[in-house]
């Protein structure tokens, strides 16, 4: 059959030397280059009600090899990581884990600004302190 207008293989039809999956192409430190797929891997499940699952696969001679960023590239993602641990709050540090998206503010902060509470008010929540 067809999935998407892609030949469907099932499992152990497809040759491993010649079909990859975008993963398996990443882990051979190569991409697939601006080509299309050229069929698609079926994963069918054993339970009855349970979909398929389908993997693209693209051809390995047509892959090449995947870029590198440049040091420019990795120093602002560098940098947007930082700013993810940056607290917004009073004390304004680099925190070792990701802040919170909605206050910006490490744990702390939080408490010591009252930020949930102001912020359940300001949308129409009620906050309760658990003791």
């Amino acid at each position: 059959g067809t999935w998407e207008g892609l030949p469907v293989l099932t499992w152990g039809w497809a040759d491993r030397r010649v079909l990859a999956t975008r993963r398996q192409l990443r882990a051979m430190d190569l991409a697939p280059g601006g080509h299309d797929p050229v069929a698609a891997l079926v994963f069918g499940h054993r339970r009855p009600g349970r979909r398929c699952e389908y993997a693209r696969l693209w051809l390995i001679a047509r892959a090449v090899p995947k870029r590198t960023p440049t040091t420019a590239q990795l120093r602002a993602v560098r940098a947007a990581l930082i700013a993810r641990r940056t607290c917004t709050g009073p004390c304004g540090q680099v925190q070792p884990r990701c802040v919170s998206t909605t206050s910006r503010m490490c744990p702390a902060c939080e408490t010591t600004t009252n930020f949930w509470p102001r912020y359940a008010a300001e949308h129409g929540y009620t906050w309760e302190e658990s003791a």
